[in-house]
């Protein structure tokens, strides 16, 4: 077991798929992971709920199963979570420089009482006691945690009772429950986002989503 503590570790969401031209796409957007921060150390999550018929959308719960399975042989005070369908053009550190001590930052926050979100629909699906915390997080990608936070949200987040919902409603609520409230990064919208955003590469940062080399 080392007990180097590491600054900052990568995770990036994967999952097993034969398709080239998505593997090539994977591996070119880690690479820039890799390229723009030398010596932090990049792992690919392997997603092993993506076919459960039960489980809703878990890009969560690989990250943080993972980080069960691991947290005995590797530390780190940080950890930075995205999709494999995520590049970016500037370092970690320079991306998250505003919010750099913060436990809990997001690329933007959802609240029920002030935004319409698809997925709010399923706070019903919430344990009674914990829909005053539904909060969604938007989207799953370019989110950065402390080690603390990573430890409380994983004692709770894999419990059955959660498991039907989607990820980005799932985080959020028990990270507000745990009074872990999410903090955005104020740079996020420049370049995360469902779409092609609007800035295109005018700025350096995270960019999201990029599914293909050939677009």
């Amino acid at each position: 077991m080392s007990n180097n503590i590491e600054e900052l570790i990568i995770l990036i969401a994967w999952y097993n798929t034969t398709n080239e031209d998505t593997i090539s796409t994977f591996t070119a957007n880690k690479q820039t992971f890799i390229d723009y921060n030398p010596g932090v150390k990049v792992f690919d999550v392997i997603n092993p709920f993506i076919d459960s018929p039960i489980i809703g959308p878990s890009i969560d719960l690989a990250f943080f199963r993972w980080y069960l399975e691991n947290k005995s042989d590797i530390f780190s005070k940080r950890f930075v979570l995205v999709g494999w369908d995520c590049w970016c053009d500037c370092s970690v550190n320079s991306y998250f420089s505003r919010v750099w001590d913060c436990d809990f930052v997001v690329p933007s926050v959802k609240y029920p009482e002030r935004d319409t979100w698809h997925w709010f629909y399923q706070i019903r699906n919430l344990p009674i006691d914990v829909r005053q915390y539904a909060v969604g997080i938007s989207p799953f990608c370019g989110i950065m945690m402390s080690d603390k936070a990573m430890s409380l949200i994983a004692d709770e987040i894999l419990k059955p009772v959660y498991q039907a919902l989607h990820s980005e409603l799932r985080l959020g609520t028990i990270a507000t429950m745990l009074n872990l409230d999410p903090i955005v990064n104020p740079v996020y919208s420049r370049s995360i986002g469902w779409r092609e955003p609007q800035f295109g590469q005018k700025y350096r940062g995270f960019h999201h989503p990029r599914k293909t080399l050939s677009s």
